[in-house]
């Protein structure tokens, strides 16, 4: 059975202190983000907030032209998920995270900084 493991709005930053490889469950999401996206133009993830195991999964989804959620596909690490993971809508997080916002995360657990920009004329 399952158990409720996060707060019913959890995002990926709130499952961080729970993993031992923070940085590579960020980059396994990125990646099916990017799939996403690349398909579809956009992509948000949304993470498991019940189960078992101590890496949350992962669901992908895009939104229509007419801005309807779709499904992309459910995900334990870069793998799809069985089939009932992705239908049941209470194990997963109502906190979506944008692909920047997770480029952005991965950046940050890999201590990349961005260069200022120069103001010189």
């Amino acid at each position: 059975m399952a158990v409720q493991i996060f707060e019913p709005n959890a995002t990926i930053t709130d499952a961080l202190p729970t993993l031992a490889n923070k940085e590579e469950y960020v980059r396994a999401i990125l990646g099916n983000l990017m799939d996403c996206k690349r398909k579809h133009g956009n992509a948000n993830v949304r993470i498991g907030i019940a189960g078992t195991t101590k890496v949350p999964s992962h669901k992908v989804s895009y939104l229509d032209p007419a801005g309807a959620e779709v499904i992309f596909g459910a995900y334990a690490g870069k793998s799809p998920a069985k089939d009932d993971v992705a239908v049941r809508d209470d194990a997963w997080s109502s906190a979506t995270m944008s692909f920047p916002e997770v480029q952005s995360l991965l950046g940050e657990l890999r201590n990349f900084k961005i260069a200022a920009k120069s103001t010189k004329h």
